[in-house]
């Protein structure tokens, strides 16, 4: 994403000099000095446009793009017809790194009676967002930690997604650490094909049952492009190892490649496939797990909508296929998932995901069938929106730290009785992105 530094520079060049008259009503740059203005002020006063433009530029000016474009869209659903509010949203859009709908507000400008400074002002625009910000390095870091605790009525049988132990029914309550780490870099001079590595890892211990204590890291690399006309494209490699009670269990190599494709300004349509090879070995307490050892792939096809600049979705479906050495752990099947975010007026917010999986195992009959299902939804807010509620002055900083409460539920529903369990457990966490 470009930095703030970078796009102050655009503001101070030589050809945005005459553009910056008509402009400064609406003062891009850093130096915004008014009184501080709290979301609940703009919340009970939502049609004072002035109260907005100047929280706006307040949130714009600390690097909270999310919440300055917000304000900019009320603002342009009242008066559509603001241009100089309409050039503000356009460059924080381009800051959010969102290319497509900064030039969708640039193409409504140019259909509109515009001076010839602003006109200037559209094209110096057009031109900046179209290639990096000369002297600066684009490259970026970002991230998310979150640490907390959680409770299972079945902990026993609560493991991530792949894992198929099945343990004597037994509540438990853990605590766990989670983080990740993203790093992107332009490899080509237009910026267009780019260079990105990630870091993943997460860590669980249970108070009383350690056969369920887990630890798993994965790490990826690959590069990225834009084809052009809204399309883009990803190859990464992929590499993952998981521990059980300290012992490895699951080494798993691959890689994935996706293709993307923008259908509107908030639509976007993209298509994957995936290929791992897994590599399990036996734990103490189990006897055939490398009979699990096999490659498997995994097709989908999805779509993401922005319903608002605080809200969004995502739905995909696909094929699933498990080879493995021996057959009873083989299987094939459809899997079906979505998830979606909403961030409130009040300054709290919902997510939520479901995955659902039919699966039909390879082996002899009885041939084993399964359905899996997994939920989870959660709410949260900033530590800066709690604050508020205790009288506390606001603090930019806790903007990105939040504290969340969620519920979970998981369920294998399979013909083979042994097979079958339930899960119902809820968590706390707190998370910190940078």
């Amino acid at each position: 994403m470009t930095s703030y530094k970078a796009v102050k520079t655009l503001l101070s060049g030589a050809a945005l000099t005459g553009a910056m008259s008509i402009f400064s009503c609406v003062a891009i740059a850093a130096d915004y000095d008014g009184p501080h203005i709290t979301f609940e002020q703009v919340y009970a006063s939502p049609d004072d446009q002035q109260l907005n433009l100047n929280y706006a530029r307040q949130q714009s000016a600390a690097g909270d793009y999310i919440s300055a474009a917000a304000a900019l869209e009320r603002m342009l659903f009242a008066q559509p017809d603001w241009d100089s509010a309409r050039l503000f949203y356009a460059l924080v859009l381009y800051k959010l790194d969102d290319k497509q709908a900064a030039f969708a507000e640039l193409d409504i400008l140019e259909k509109r009676p515009l001076s010839a400074d602003q006109m200037a002002q559209v094209q110096a625009y057009r031109n900046e967002f179209a290639e990096p910000v000369s002297g600066e390095n684009p490259s970026n870091f970002t991230g998310r930690i979150a640490i907390g605790v959680r409770t299972d009525d079945n902990a026993g049988n609560a493991l991530i997604e792949d894992f198929l132990l099945s343990f004597a029914s037994v509540s438990d309550s853990s605590a766990f650490v989670q983080g990740n780490l993203l790093f992107s870099a332009p490899i080509t001079q237009n910026g267009k094909v780019k260079f990105r590595a990630g870091l993943n890892g997460q860590a669980r211990r249970h108070e009383t049952f350690s056969r369920n204590d887990y630890d798993t890291f994965s790490g990826s690399a690959g590069f990225t492009g834009d084809i052009g006309g809204g399309m883009s494209w990803a190859l990464d490699g992929q590499a993952m190892q998981t521990n059980i009670s300290g012992r490895k269990y699951l080494t798993q190599l691959g890689g994935q490649a996706r293709f993307t494709k923008s259908l509107s300004s908030k639509t976007t349509g993209w298509v994957s496939g995936a290929w791992y090879d897994q590599d399990y070995q036996n734990l103490p307490f189990t006897f055939n797990e490398p009979a699990r050892s096999g490659d498997k792939i995994l097709l989908l096809i999805g779509t993401s909508h922005k319903i608002s600049e605080n809200a969004n979705f995502t739905v995909s479906a696909g094929y699933e296929d498990k080879n493995a050495s021996n057959q009873l752990f083989a299987y094939n099947g459809l899997r079906a998932s979505g998830n979606f975010f909403n961030g409130f007026n009040n300054g709290l917010y919902m997510r939520g995901n479901a995955t659902y999986r039919k699966l039909d195992y390879k082996g002899p009959t009885p041939n084993r069938k399964d359905d899996h299902i997994y939920g989870r939804f959660g709410f949260g807010a900033s530590l800066n929106t709690i604050g508020s509620w205790v009288g506390m002055q606001p603090n930019t900083g806790f903007d990105k730290m939040y504290l969340e409460i969620a519920g979970n539920y998981t369920n294998r529903d399979s013909n083979l009785a042994t097979l079958k369990y339930e899960n119902k457990g809820a968590e706390l966490k707190f998370l910190w992105d940078f």
